[in-house]
This record gives structure tokens, C-alpha cells and sequence, in this order.
């Protein structure tokens, strides 16, 4: 049976996100049609599932953006910063360093900041199979709430008004058993209850040896198969888990791989043919109004 919603309830009072670019010069029309793309996704895809309300708008300065706003700065380098953190006051914000993908980011950070806006959020639930099968202990134990780590490869994620945004597990995800016809993911691209994808992860607490614990479904320099971490037995993120939260701190030491060249150059020509499809339906639509707008003006 799947879970209540109920359960998963995170805010019952609207939240505002603005996107705003620090540093960098960013086309004011790639800003609002990113923003208005991830707006609809958050309105009509995340929070009907989630119980969130949110908006999300752009702004190009940082003194525009309203003081009751979460704010996602897009800047040039972040250098192991990216993610969501706390202001000064506690309040979250997000740092989203520019590139080719930076919608998907935005879009990756965006709902994480709104499912759990502290980074501290947890659920229990059995160990995932992927990592039983590597000989870690099956019981009882804790997932960090991290809506798209599990799907946050280019591969799973789809596209709203023409703009790449990032997939993202549904609270069925940790359900116990598989059932047929629900949904683990928004895409569908996950299967079954507690499944991580090629490129995804996801980080627990075991409660009984008191550790921290991560399975990656990517290659590192350890391993080239998917394999589990102990995040615990790292001093950088030890030191941070005591000073920030938690989820700051699993950022911090996670660094997905690069994707190989022939795989990545796939992935882009699928999510171009998509998007310039997308597109070429919204340059049609503004030439009919172009042409309306001039017949009834005179113009």
C-alpha cells in the first residue's frame, strides 16, 4: 500500500525561489524561460506529489531579490560549494556554478531546497539492495531526504517548456515492496523502491554502527562498479556534519564522475532533438502573435 502523503508534508505556507545570476553575464531571456520552466514544474509536478507550494521567479541583480525569497545564485565557480546552504539567519540559499546544463542544476537544487529546505530531513527505511548485495548488513536505517540524487543523470531528466529539469523520486520510493502502477520517480526512469540509477546516489545513517554511510552508482578511483562509501571514516565531512548540515556536508565529498565522451555526446543529441523541438513550437507561437498583434494594431 503506498504511503500517505501526509507523511511527507514539508510546508504548508507558500515559499518563493528566485533565480539570479552573481557575477556573470546571463541573457535575460534564457533567465526567465529557465525560471518560468522550472516555476511550472515545481506548480505542476513536484508539489502536487510533495505538499509544497512554491514559486519560482528570476531576477537579474541581487538587490531586486525579495527578502522572503530563497534565492539560487548562478556564478561562475563555486569550487565545492555547490548546493543548498544556510544564510546567516538560517535561511537556505543554493550556488549553482554556469554551464551547458545549468538548468538542470537549478532545477536539482530547486526542489532538494524545497523538500527539505535545512538539509537535515530523514527516512527510515530497510537497507537498498544494491548495497546488500555488496555484503553491507540489511536493517533498519535512516536515508538523507535528497529528492534527485538517486536520478540525477542527464540521461532521466526531462523537459518543461523546452528546458532540461532534473527527475525526482516520489515519496512511494521508500516503500517496502514494489507495486504495479506507482510511481517511484516523476520520469518513471526509477522501477522499484529504493533503486539508485547509473550516475545517482544516496546516503544513509546506519544506527547501529553509528556511521554515515553512501552507495554511488558511479566510477571514482577506487572503483569502476557501483559501490558503497563510508563517509564517516572522512575527516572533511565529519568536521562539516558538526557545523552545518547535513546535506552541505554529503556535497561537499561527493563528486559525480564526468561522463564518457561517447555516452555524454548521446545523451546531448537526445536532449537537443527535445529541446529544439520544444523550441520550434514557441518561435511558431510568437510569429502568429506577431502577425495578430500587427492586424489589429495596423502595424
Amino acid at each position: 500500500m503506498e504511503r500517505s502523503k501526509k507523511e511527507f508534508t514539508t510546508m504548508s505556507q507558500p515559499v518563493h525561489v528566485s533565480i539570479v545570476p552573481k557575477g556573470i553575464q546571463l541573457d535575460a531571456s534564457e533567465l526567465t524561460r529557465v525560471a518560468a520552466a522550472i516555476n511550472q514544474q515545481v506548480q505542476r509536478d513536484f508539489g502536487p506529489i510533495w505538499n509544497v507550494h512554491a514559486s519560482v521567479d528570476a531576477f537579474t541583480r541581487i538587490e531586486d531579490v525579495p527578502v522572503e525569497s530563497w534565492p539560487i545564485f548562478i556564478t561562475s565557480k563555486v569550487e565545492g560549494a555547490a548546493g543548498v546552504h544556510e544564510d546567516q539567519h538560517g535561511q537556505p540559499f543554493a550556488l549553482v556554478e554556469m554551464a551547458s546544463d545549468w538548468s538542470l542544476t537549478v532545477s536539482h537544487e530547486a526542489l532538494e531546497m524545497l523538500a527539505d529546505p535545512f538539509g537535515r530531513r530523514l527516512h527510515a527505511g530497510p537497507t537498498l539492495q544494491q548495497a546488500v548485495r555488496l555484503g553491507v548488513p540489511q536493517h533498519r536505517v535512516r536515508y538523507l531526504i535528497e529528492v534527485c540524487d538517486p536520478s540525477e543523470a542527464a540521461g532521466f531528466a526531462y523537459h518543461t517548456g523546452g528546458v532540461l529539469v532534473s527527475d525526482f523520486y516520489t515519496p512511494a520510493f521508500f516503500n517496502p515492496v514494489t507495486t504495479p502502477g506507482v510511481r517511484y520517480s516523476f520520469s518513471g526512469a526509477i522501477k522499484t523502491p529504493l533503486t539508485v540509477l547509473p550516475g545517482g546516489y544516496i546516503s544513509w545513517h546506519d544506527m547501529v554502527s553509528d556511521h554515515w554511510m553512501q552507495f554511488r552508482n558511479f566510477p571514482d578511483d577506487q572503483s569502476s562498479k557501483p559501490h558503497v562509501v563510508d563517509l564517516s571514516s572522512n575527516q572533511v565531512f565529519e568536521a562539516l556534519r558538526q557545523r552545518t548540515s547535513l546535506r552541505a556536508a554529503v556535497d561537499r565529498v561527493t563528486h559525480t564522475p564526468k561522463l564518457n565522451a561517447t555516452f555524454k555526446g548521446a545523451i546531448a543529441r537526445s536532449l537537443k532533438v527535445r529541446a529544439d523541438t520544444g523550441r520550434k513550437a514557441q518561435v511558431a507561437r510568437a510569429a502568429f502573435f506577431e502577425e495578430s498583434i500587427g492586424a489589429l494594431t495596423g502595424s
